[in-house]
């Protein structure tokens, strides 16, 4: 009897032996195996941050990219205004060399230049003929407006420099002038700009350039923080029934002046 009670447990002890042990696995209180560490405040507080400096990169680079379209289109606005006033200033200027054209030989035949005039210390005035005709300050003219057109601004700066000088009884003085202004307005030389309009409007205050010269004038003071002559000149523009009444108008109401 003992003897059969020894080999029923020996085949007990041999079978238990053969089998694998499996791992203890302590479970928590969801009943899952896996234990996970809980995120601290500071762990969340620094992910919050990081995530707001994405948003906030993404928010500057789509603010610079729309600085650069508006910048651009805005140039180009510009470029537009120019071309469209060089259009209406060449029309004009036809109608005044039709005018000139039919008045009596004794006027229009030939232009004496003073030597006087002719004289200067500046390398790139180009020194005119003593003897000019209406069709040679017309095309003069015309060749200065075609290099603002081409946007060579140093190469009309020069060439409506020289039609003031060489052609003092052009009758485009004033449009040279002005758009000597427009151009120093443009590349933000503010004297300048301000020192040819001035020209415009103190030589040439009858002149269809003038009322634009007023405006232009007007805003470049208001600028620069003379409000009271500021105010005086975009008021008298604002006197005009043109397209420089209109602006300056809008300008004296936008800016509460």
């Amino acid at each position: 009897m003992k003897k059969r009670y020894f080999l029923m447990a020996a085949m007990l002890s041999s079978q238990l032996v053969a089998q694998p042990f499996s791992p203890v696995v302590e479970l928590d209180s969801s009943g899952s195996s896996d234990t996970k560490k809980k995120p601290s405040a500071s762990d969340i507080q620094r992910a919050e941050q990081f995530y707001q400096m994405q948003v906030l990169k993404d928010e500057v680079k789509m603010l610079r990219g729309k600085v650069d379209e508006l910048s651009y289109q805005l140039q180009q606005i510009k470029q537009l205004q120019m071309d469209d006033y060089l259009d209406i200033d060449r029309r004009l200027s036809a109608i005044t060399s039709a005018k000139t054209a039919i008045m009596p030989a004794t006027q229009n035949s030939i232009l004496m230049v003073p030597d006087a005039q002719l004289i200067t210390s500046d390398p790139e005035i180009i020194e005119a003929p003593k003897e000019v005709t209406p069709e040679d300050i017309q095309a003069d003219y015309s060749a200065s407006s075609k290099l603002l057109k081409e946007r060579d601004f140093d190469g009309a700066i020069a060439a409506f420099k020289n039609h003031i000088l060489n052609f003092p009884q052009s009758p485009y003085l004033a449009n040279a002038q002005y758009w000597l202004g427009e151009i120093y307005e443009f590349r933000g030389e503010v004297e300048l700009a301000v020192e040819s309009f001035e020209a415009v409007v103190n030589n040439y205050s009858d002149h269809n350039k003038a009322m634009d010269a007023r405006y232009k004038l007007g805003k470049l003071y208001h600028k620069q923080g003379d409000n009271k002559r500021a105010v005086e000149l975009l008021k008298q523009a604002a006197q005009s029934n043109g397209g420089a009444g209109a602006k300056a108008k809008a300008y004296l109401k936008d800016k509460s002046l």
